[in-house]
Protein backbone atom coordinates (compact mmCIF):
# COMPACT_ATOMS: atom_id res chain seq x y z
CA UNK A 1 0.00 0.00 0.00
CA UNK A 2 1.53 3.22 -0.15
CA UNK A 3 -0.17 7.20 -1.10
CA UNK A 4 1.47 8.43 -4.35
CA UNK A 5 1.23 12.37 -4.23
CA UNK A 6 -2.62 13.47 -3.05
CA UNK A 7 -4.10 10.35 -4.28
CA UNK A 8 -4.24 7.34 -2.17
CA UNK A 9 -3.32 3.97 -4.18
CA UNK A 10 -3.67 0.79 -2.51
CA UNK A 11 -2.62 -2.76 -4.07
CA UNK A 12 -5.06 -4.80 -3.12
CA UNK A 13 -7.55 -7.64 -4.74
CA UNK A 14 -9.78 -5.86 -7.23
CA UNK A 15 -12.93 -6.41 -6.82
CA UNK A 16 -15.48 -8.42 -3.92
CA UNK A 17 -18.34 -10.11 -4.80
CA UNK A 18 -21.43 -8.95 -2.93
CA UNK A 19 -24.22 -11.58 -2.37
CA UNK A 20 -28.07 -10.84 -1.77
CA UNK A 21 -31.46 -12.00 -2.90
CA UNK A 22 -34.44 -10.28 -3.47
CA UNK A 23 -37.73 -11.58 -3.42
CA UNK A 24 -41.04 -10.76 -3.21
CA UNK A 25 -40.78 -7.83 -5.89
CA UNK A 26 -42.86 -7.43 -8.59
CA UNK A 27 -44.08 -4.20 -10.49
CA UNK A 28 -48.01 -3.85 -11.70
CA UNK A 29 -49.23 -5.84 -8.62
CA UNK A 30 -53.05 -5.15 -7.51
CA UNK A 31 -54.15 -3.25 -5.18
CA UNK A 32 -54.96 -5.80 -3.31
CA UNK A 33 -51.96 -7.64 -2.94
CA UNK A 34 -50.26 -4.13 -1.16
CA UNK A 35 -50.30 -4.60 2.64
CA UNK A 36 -52.56 -1.72 4.42
CA UNK A 37 -51.05 0.21 7.23
CA UNK A 38 -52.81 -2.69 9.35
CA UNK A 39 -51.17 -5.64 7.94
CA UNK A 40 -47.90 -4.32 6.89
CA UNK A 41 -44.93 -6.07 8.48
CA UNK A 42 -43.49 -4.79 11.20
CA UNK A 43 -39.73 -3.14 10.52
CA UNK A 44 -37.21 -5.51 12.23
CA UNK A 45 -34.28 -2.74 14.36
CA UNK A 46 -31.73 -5.33 13.07
CA UNK A 47 -30.73 -5.32 9.83
CA UNK A 48 -29.57 -8.52 9.89
CA UNK A 49 -33.11 -10.07 9.46
CA UNK A 50 -33.33 -8.02 6.57
CA UNK A 51 -33.41 -10.84 3.39
CA UNK A 52 -31.60 -8.20 1.64
CA UNK A 53 -28.35 -7.91 3.94
CA UNK A 54 -28.48 -12.01 4.92
CA UNK A 55 -25.43 -13.83 3.71
CA UNK A 56 -25.31 -17.41 3.84
CA UNK A 57 -22.43 -19.92 3.72
CA UNK A 58 -24.92 -21.49 1.34
CA UNK A 59 -25.34 -18.21 -0.61
CA UNK A 60 -21.64 -17.35 -0.61
CA UNK A 61 -21.02 -21.29 -2.10
CA UNK A 62 -23.52 -21.04 -4.89
CA UNK A 63 -21.93 -17.20 -5.88
CA UNK A 64 -18.44 -18.34 -6.07
CA UNK A 65 -19.81 -21.24 -8.54
CA UNK A 66 -21.26 -18.54 -10.60
CA UNK A 67 -18.28 -15.94 -10.67
CA UNK A 68 -16.15 -17.12 -13.58
CA UNK A 69 -19.16 -17.04 -16.02
CA UNK A 70 -20.45 -13.91 -14.53
CA UNK A 71 -16.69 -12.16 -14.55
CA UNK A 72 -16.56 -13.20 -17.93
CA UNK A 73 -19.68 -11.96 -19.35
CA UNK A 74 -19.09 -8.69 -17.66
CA UNK A 75 -15.85 -8.15 -19.39
CA UNK A 76 -17.09 -8.87 -22.60
CA UNK A 77 -19.46 -6.15 -21.48
CA UNK A 78 -17.27 -3.79 -20.28
CA UNK A 79 -14.57 -4.41 -22.64
CA UNK A 80 -12.55 -4.64 -19.48
CA UNK A 81 -9.38 -6.26 -20.57
CA UNK A 82 -8.38 -7.80 -16.65
CA UNK A 83 -9.89 -8.19 -13.11
CA UNK A 84 -8.98 -10.11 -10.16
CA UNK A 85 -11.85 -11.01 -7.81
CA UNK A 86 -11.33 -11.93 -4.19
CA UNK A 87 -14.34 -13.48 -1.47
CA UNK A 88 -14.39 -13.55 1.80
CA UNK A 89 -16.42 -14.83 4.46
CA UNK A 90 -16.37 -14.71 7.81
CA UNK A 91 -12.90 -13.60 7.72
CA UNK A 92 -11.63 -16.41 5.64
CA UNK A 93 -10.47 -15.92 1.90
CA UNK A 94 -12.40 -18.68 -0.22
CA UNK A 95 -12.01 -17.36 -3.48
CA UNK A 96 -9.12 -15.22 -5.01
CA UNK A 97 -8.34 -15.33 -9.06
CA UNK A 98 -7.17 -13.01 -11.83
CA UNK A 99 -8.79 -13.07 -15.21
CA UNK A 100 -8.08 -11.27 -18.31
CA UNK A 101 -4.42 -9.58 -19.31
CA UNK A 102 -3.27 -6.52 -17.08
CA UNK A 103 -1.29 -5.28 -20.25
CA UNK A 104 -3.16 -5.31 -23.83
CA UNK A 105 0.62 -5.23 -25.45
CA UNK A 106 2.15 -7.65 -23.44
CA UNK A 107 -0.52 -9.88 -22.80
CA UNK A 108 0.75 -10.29 -19.20
CA UNK A 109 -1.76 -11.78 -17.21
CA UNK A 110 -3.92 -10.87 -14.11
CA UNK A 111 -3.21 -12.83 -11.16
CA UNK A 112 -4.63 -12.99 -7.37
CA UNK A 113 -1.45 -10.75 -6.32
CA UNK A 114 -1.73 -8.13 -9.52
CA UNK A 115 -1.77 -4.50 -7.92
CA UNK A 116 -4.36 -2.28 -9.33
CA UNK A 117 -4.16 1.64 -9.02
CA UNK A 118 -7.83 2.33 -7.60
CA UNK A 119 -8.47 5.54 -8.35
CA UNK A 120 -10.67 7.63 -5.86
CA UNK A 121 -12.47 4.60 -4.68
CA UNK A 122 -9.30 4.80 -2.34
CA UNK A 123 -11.09 7.94 -0.79
CA UNK A 124 -13.66 5.27 1.27
CA UNK A 125 -10.85 3.03 2.53
CA UNK A 126 -8.91 5.66 3.42
CA UNK A 127 -12.21 6.79 5.69
CA UNK A 128 -11.93 3.41 6.94
CA UNK A 129 -8.46 3.55 7.90
CA UNK A 130 -9.37 7.03 9.68
CA UNK A 131 -12.60 5.58 11.33
CA UNK A 132 -10.91 2.44 12.47
CA UNK A 133 -7.74 5.32 14.01
CA UNK A 134 -10.95 7.42 16.00
CA UNK A 135 -11.71 3.94 17.33
CA UNK A 136 -8.35 3.05 18.82
CA UNK A 137 -8.80 6.98 20.49
CA UNK A 138 -5.81 8.56 18.17
CA UNK A 139 -8.14 11.45 16.98
CA UNK A 140 -11.49 12.63 16.33
CA UNK A 141 -13.56 13.68 13.35
CA UNK A 142 -12.67 17.00 15.02
CA UNK A 143 -9.13 17.36 15.44
CA UNK A 144 -7.71 20.22 13.20
CA UNK A 145 -5.40 18.61 11.15
CA UNK A 146 -2.81 21.11 12.19
CA UNK A 147 -2.67 19.53 15.50
CA UNK A 148 -0.46 16.66 14.39
CA UNK A 149 0.18 17.36 10.91
CA UNK A 150 3.71 19.82 11.69
CA UNK A 151 3.87 23.32 9.91
CA UNK A 152 0.18 22.73 8.12
CA UNK A 153 -1.87 25.82 7.52
CA UNK A 154 -3.74 27.41 4.92
CA UNK A 155 -3.75 30.89 3.39
CA UNK A 156 -6.25 31.97 6.35
CA UNK A 157 -4.54 31.51 9.36
CA UNK A 158 -7.97 30.87 11.16
CA UNK A 159 -9.17 27.70 8.39
CA UNK A 160 -5.29 26.83 8.38
CA UNK A 161 -5.85 26.39 12.57
CA UNK A 162 -9.39 25.33 12.33
CA UNK A 163 -9.65 22.89 9.84
CA UNK A 164 -10.69 19.18 11.10
CA UNK A 165 -10.09 15.84 9.47
CA UNK A 166 -13.82 15.88 8.90
CA UNK A 167 -13.78 19.04 7.00
CA UNK A 168 -10.98 17.88 5.01
CA UNK A 169 -12.91 14.49 3.97
CA UNK A 170 -15.91 16.77 3.36
CA UNK A 171 -14.00 18.93 0.37
CA UNK A 172 -15.28 21.88 2.50
CA UNK A 173 -11.80 23.56 3.21
CA UNK A 174 -12.33 26.22 0.92
CA UNK A 175 -9.29 25.21 -0.94
CA UNK A 176 -9.91 25.08 -5.28
CA UNK A 177 -11.24 21.33 -6.80
CA UNK A 178 -8.13 19.53 -7.14
CA UNK A 179 -5.60 21.62 -5.53
CA UNK A 180 -2.40 20.58 -5.41
CA UNK A 181 -2.99 17.84 -8.22
CA UNK A 182 -0.75 20.59 -10.68
CA UNK A 183 2.09 20.28 -8.64
CA UNK A 184 2.24 16.45 -8.27
CA UNK A 185 1.80 16.41 -11.83
CA UNK A 186 5.29 18.61 -12.69
CA UNK A 187 6.90 16.43 -10.04
CA UNK A 188 6.74 17.66 -6.84
CA UNK A 189 6.39 15.38 -3.84
CA UNK A 190 3.76 15.01 -1.27
CA UNK A 191 6.05 17.13 1.63
CA UNK A 192 6.04 19.74 -0.82
CA UNK A 193 2.68 20.00 -2.28
CA UNK A 194 1.08 20.24 1.34
CA UNK A 195 3.24 22.35 2.80
CA UNK A 196 2.28 24.66 -0.88
CA UNK A 197 -1.29 24.85 -0.02
CA UNK A 198 -0.84 27.19 2.62
CA UNK A 199 0.05 29.59 -0.88
CA UNK A 200 -3.41 29.41 -2.30
CA UNK A 201 -6.70 31.33 -2.19
CA UNK A 202 -9.30 30.13 -0.34
CA UNK A 203 -13.06 30.40 -0.71
CA UNK A 204 -15.03 30.71 2.53
CA UNK A 205 -13.99 27.92 4.71
CA UNK A 206 -17.00 25.47 5.40
CA UNK A 207 -19.23 27.35 3.04
CA UNK A 208 -18.47 25.65 -0.28
CA UNK A 209 -17.57 22.16 -1.73
CA UNK A 210 -14.50 21.63 -3.54
CA UNK A 211 -13.40 17.80 -4.71
CA UNK A 212 -9.64 17.37 -3.70
CA UNK A 213 -6.98 14.74 -3.49
CA UNK A 214 -5.17 17.01 -1.34
CA UNK A 215 -7.89 17.19 1.41
CA UNK A 216 -7.73 13.83 2.21
CA UNK A 217 -3.69 13.13 1.62
CA UNK A 218 -3.69 16.14 4.01
CA UNK A 219 -6.16 14.29 6.98
CA UNK A 220 -4.66 11.03 6.45
CA UNK A 221 -1.53 12.26 6.98
CA UNK A 222 -2.20 14.24 10.03
CA UNK A 223 -3.71 10.58 11.39
CA UNK A 224 -0.83 8.89 10.06
CA UNK A 225 1.42 11.24 12.60
CA UNK A 226 -0.64 11.10 15.36
CA UNK A 227 -0.62 7.26 15.54
CA UNK A 228 3.30 7.55 14.93
CA UNK A 229 3.26 5.72 12.31
CA UNK A 230 3.22 6.21 8.15
CA UNK A 231 0.24 6.43 6.39
CA UNK A 232 1.30 2.90 4.34
CA UNK A 233 2.02 1.19 7.90
CA UNK A 234 -1.23 2.67 9.37
CA UNK A 235 -3.37 1.26 6.48
CA UNK A 236 -1.71 -2.27 6.51
CA UNK A 237 -2.48 -2.29 10.46
CA UNK A 238 -5.87 -0.85 10.78
CA UNK A 239 -7.19 -2.17 6.86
Amino acid sequence: MRIRGGRFIFGAIGAVAALATLSGCSFGAPASAVPTPSTAPAVSEDPSADALATVTPDGVEAAIADLEESVATAMDATGTPGIAVGVVYQGELLFAEGFGVRDVDSGEPVDPDTVFALASVSKSLSATVVARAIDEGLVTWDTPVSQHLEGFTLSDPYAGSHVTIADMFAHRSGLYEHAGDELEDIGYDRAAILERLRLIPLEPFRAVYHYGNFDITAAGEAVARAAGEDWAALSERLL
